[in-house]
């Protein structure tokens, strides 16, 4: 590989394509590249979000004569807010490349450097979802005690109680007036396999895929799309709408010292540059993004209709999962 041309657009994107493929926790949440937010205050960026706005109504047959004796058309103005996103995080990868493995060892840099370089980053962007997952609010029931039921070895028994919660959550989403298409219910993995034991899991399962452990979804239920994962809680669950957080990378500049490119696609940035690292006397393989992550909050409608200007987060629910005897 000695005398290989290192193209910078082609390693960011060959980087980009296997973060898409390879992500979880992030692919179930909302995504924004950090592009258009160039020159942002404090790291920081600003999600628009939308007026919400009461509304009013009228007797229908109202007379010219009632509005001119006080009847008047009320107004309201636009309330729209903003969502600060800050970029605390600078994830990268950094790898040196020494003559001999550049000579010799290295055959495909793609496959040998870049994909395991992007597996690093991967690792970072699920962490950073899973700790804005770790602060959704607590479901008000509580935890779901399954301990009677581990105990006995009725291991159907504890799946069913889990899945009465997720009733539940599904009701208190939709009581929300959250989406359902699109909801996700994240599970730590001793809750994923209490909850396989769920002939109901099963049968919905089966019926709309080929394999119910295909990849990280185990079926879906309630409306939920089912996804285990080793980075949450291994006894907690998350009932989400995507639009609970927002997840937005950033990618850095190209040192005018440096080869290499930055890019975005589909909510994901990226810097990829290779370098010379003085230190070590060797080339150096460096993939980089700023990273931010946040929940969502949102106003919410009073019972008469009018708006609670106090936002507060109401697209998604954690559960804890009790097993102590």
């Amino acid at each position: 590989m000695a005398n290989t041309i290192y193209n910078g657009e082609k390693v960011a994107a060959a980087a980009l394509a296997n973060i898409e493929a390879s992500v979880v926790l992030a692919a179930t949440v909302q995504k924004t590249s950090g592009a258009e937010f160039v020159g942002a205050a404090g790291h920081t960026v600003n999600i628009r979000r939308p007026s919400m706005l009461t509304g009013f109504e009228e007797n229908i047959d109202w007379t010219a004569g009632q509005r001119l004796a006080g009847g008047v058309i009320k107004t309201e103005s636009l309330n729209e807010q903003v969502l600060p996103v800050v970029l605390d995080t600078h994830a990268y990868s950094a790898v040196d490349l020494s003559d001999a493995e550049l000579s010799l060892s290295l055959t495909s840099y793609l496959s040998q450097v870049i994909v395991p370089q992007t597996d690093a980053l991967v690792n970072r962007l699920e962490r950073k979802v899973a700790a804005a997952l770790a602060s959704l609010p607590d479901d008000s029931r509580g935890a779901v005690d399954i301990s009677a039921a581990v105990a006995a070895g009725d291991y159907v028994k504890a799946a069913q109680l889990i899945r009465f919660r997720i009733s539940f959550l599904a009701s208190d989403l939709t009581a929300k007036n959250i989406p359902v298409g699109g909801r996700f219910l994240v599970l730590g993995s001793q809750i994923a396999g209490f909850l396989m034991n769920d002939p109901n899991l099963t049968q919905v399962a089966n019926a709309g895929t080929d394999s119910a452990l295909r990849e990280a979804v185990i079926g879906k239920l309630y409306g939920f799309t089912l996804v285990q994962d080793n980075r949450v809680d291994p006894l907690s669950m998350y009932a989400y709408h995507p639009s609970v957080i927002q997840l937005v990378t950033h990618a850095p500049v190209v040192p005018e010292s440096a080869k290499g490119s930055s890019q975005s696609s589909d909510g994901y940035a990226i810097r990829a540059i290779k370098d010379y690292n003085s230190s070590t006397a060797s080339e150096r393989s460096f993939l980089s993004a700023y990273v931010g992550a946040t929940l969502v909050t949102d106003r919410v409608r009073n019972a008469d209709g009018s708006v609670n200007p106090t936002p507060s987060v109401i697209r998604g629910l954690k559960v804890a999962i009790d097993v102590t005897p």
